[in-house]
């Protein structure tokens, strides 16, 4: 019999009997010791904070309860992965993992999971609801996970570090994401422009550009934009400030890109070629105002 054929039938065996092994799967007795606590947590808030996994924790007991995950030997080992489970259960879900098999399905979008537990947090996605609100910025989740990962941002703690420029990132998947920024990989590509992006969700702002959409709107003069981040430099002419300073005649710009077109004014440089007559000149203002000498004077 083949692995995964094998691993197929064990599966049959596992559903049969998951309420028997879920009431003979008792939690493991440990007690831990004050010091045993304070070793294994960072207090923020008068919360627990996990040194391991940095989940949070409102109350002692659900800490003490999910430290036995660390510290617990794990007396049920996978013979294909050897990944280790404290409870029977959880190994018994395990083992599905390996068969291929996702029998609980959602009825909205059809998609598997290999545990009811997995389902259901599921399921919330599908939901307007969003029970689990942040205490700090209010942010509301469908999940307690989400929050839990979240509340982690606001925490001045940066464990997660980059080997090469020693950035720190509050998220294991923020170093991910920008670990690719040194590789040189960007493996989100768009299919109208071929252009590529480190992250999911810069592919996702970039393709609102090809559409005709502009969501985001401003307050003071209306004007629509596609991106979030044209919208915020647009503010910035409101504001009235002029952040960008130039080093050598000190004159200052409101916007990035302006800065830059200035600097060209200030080198040898003439990138812009009059078509007619082929003359150069440093910026796009000065090549406009001298095609009006070869249209007869007219602007």
């Amino acid at each position: 019999m083949k692995k995964i054929e094998f691993f197929r039938h064990l599966f049959i065996h596992v559903v049969k009997n998951r309420n028997k092994i879920q009431n003979e799967d008792k939690p493991l007795k440990l007690n831990f010791s004050s010091k045993e606590l304070k070793q294994n947590s960072i207090n923020v808030d008068d919360s627990f904070k996990c040194n391991t996994c940095f989940k949070l924790f409102n109350q002692q007991s659900k800490f003490r309860e999910h430290l036995k995950i660390h510290i617990a030997k794990k007396r049920f080992k996978c013979d294909i992965c050897y990944k280790g489970f404290n409870r029977n259960y959880h190994f018994q879900t395990h083992l599905i993992s390996h068969s291929g098999e996702k029998p609980y399905k959602c009825d909205i979008c059809y998609k598997g999971f290999i545990s009811n537990i997995y389902l259901q947090g599921h399921s919330a996605i599908h939901s307007a609801k969003k029970p689990f609100n942040c205490d700090i910025c209010y942010k509301g989740f469908t999940r307690k996970a989400q929050l839990q990962y979240h509340l982690v941002i606001h925490l001045a703690e940066k464990p997660f570090k980059c080997d090469i420029c020693y950035k720190g990132f509050n998220q294991k998947s923020h170093l991910q994401n920008h670990l690719l920024s040194h590789s040189g990989q960007k493996p989100y590509k768009c299919d109208i422009c071929c252009k590529g992006f480190t992250q999911k969700s810069h592919l996702r702002d970039h393709l609102v550009i090809h559409s005709a959409e502009k969501p985001f709107n401003c307050g003071i003069c209306y004007k629509g934009f596609s991106q979030k981040s044209c919208l915020k430099r647009h503010l910035i002419i409101h504001s009235g400030e002029k952040p960008f300073n130039c080093d050598i005649c000190t004159r200052r710009f409101k916007l990035k890109s302006h800065l830059k077109s200035h600097l060209v004014i200030h080198s040898s440089e003439k990138p812009f070629k009059c078509d007619i007559c082929s003359k150069d000149f440093n910026n796009k203002y000065t090549l406009h105002k001298h095609l009006t000498i070869h249209r007869g004077g007219e602007k």
